[in-house]
């Protein structure tokens, strides 16, 4: 994620306009702007000072694993090229980086909330799995899992082959099921 990414999606978690950012900064509307379109790549501090500026923090991870967020950047980018397969090992590459790190790594990648997809089922896919991988180290869920808007409106099998819709219907981990989400469990492993 670069720089003006992350401040633009800080600034919208907290519900900011650039205008009220710039205020809250001490800065100029066109300041905020030019730092989240990428005309101006800000240093550390002054990144730090207008992501405290809208409540958030700036944090490091002592991990290679891309945050959730980014994932689902790249998730929206594959589907606006209408590379759906890629698109959904993505989804899977998601549950792979959560499988592989514990405790409050796992939490600090799920953290922040992910910008929409652009297809609701891959948004329903994406809070399914980061509750289905923290559940399974009893971990606290990101408040963005249980949004409505990352359900399904209509039940999603990921494959229609009469065989896998069964077998899918058995086997979806509740927190895929709960979205409308049905898959083999066997699929939440690129392995």
């Amino acid at each position: 994620m670069t720089a003006g990414a992350l401040l633009r999606e800080a600034r919208l978690n907290r519900g900011l306009s650039q205008r009220a950012l710039a205020e809250r900064s001490g800065a100029v509307q066109p300041t905020i702007s030019a730092l989240e379109s990428g005309r101006h790549d800000p240093g550390v501090a002054t990144l730090e000072r207008f992501l405290g500026a809208s409540g958030a923090r700036l944090a490091v991870l002592p991990t290679r694993v891309r945050p959730v967020a980014d994932a689902a950047d790249t998730i929206r980018a594959l589907i606006a090229e209408h590379q759906v397969d890629d698109a959904f090992r993505e989804l899977i590459q998601v549950a792979d980086d959560l499988a592989a790190e514990n405790g409050a790594i796992g939490v600090a990648l799920a953290v922040t909330p992910p910008a929409p997809v652009g297809d609701r089922r891959f948004d329903a896919f994406l809070a399914a799995v980061v509750e289905h991988r923290l559940s399974e180290q009893d971990l606290v869920l990101p408040e963005w899992t249980a949004e409505p808007q990352r359900v399904c409106e209509e039940p999603w099998f990921v494959s229609e082959l009469p065989a896998y819709v069964a077998r899918a219907r058995r086997e979806s981990p509740p927190a895929f099921a709960r979205r409308g989400v049905f898959l083999v469990v066997d699929e939440l492993s690129s392995v």
